[in-house]
């Protein structure tokens, strides 16, 4: 019997703060092995849009209310395992630029992300290339560089993995 695949739409956004910080949050890593480290963000409700979605899950997480300006840097799909079916996400990653400022989860209504969610840090890429953390999406310390010296790419980058 073949695996189910479930679709889920999700947004994240990359908050760099002013002196080149990435804010992630440390989750408990659910295929087990090392928690993970991802930004902030989450799944797209059901008659939502993109936009919309990316503002409350960051607000959510984070405490922060991103600005209305916020371009779109990278695009990655993924599938995973989750309670038994197989999940195929198509992501949308969006950049904020904002002052460094401490995070809350504190709005955040979603009690199994709350048992999952370990800690909130500020990495600087020298921070995240020297860890041996697990950081996604994968590569993301050379993503994380482009976005510092470039800004926000013209067109979105897609991701693999």
């Amino acid at each position: 019997m073949a695996d189910r695949v479930r679709h889920r739409r999700a947004v994240r956004a990359l908050v760099l703060s002013h002196e080149d910080e990435a804010l992630m949050l440390r989750f408990l890593n659910p295929f087990g092995g090392k928690d993970v480290w991802l930004t902030p963000g989450g799944g797209v409700d059901p008659g939502e849009d993109d936009l919309t979605a990316l503002h409350r899950e960051v607000w959510e997480e984070t405490g922060l209310r991103l600005p209305n300006d916020v371009p779109l840097i990278w695009q990655r799909v993924h599938t995973y395992p989750l309670r038994g079916e197989q999940v195929r996400q198509s992501e949308d990653i969006y950049f904020a630029r904002v002052a460094r400022f401490a995070p809350t989860s504190a709005n955040n209504p979603a009690h199994g992300e709350v048992d999952i969610f370990r800690e909130f840090r500020w990495w600087s890429l020298d921070e995240i290339r020297a860890s041996r953390e697990l950081f996604v999406p994968k590569g993301f310390a050379d993503l994380l560089e482009d976005a510092i010296i470039e800004g926000p790419p013209p067109q979105p980058v897609r991701l693999h993995g």
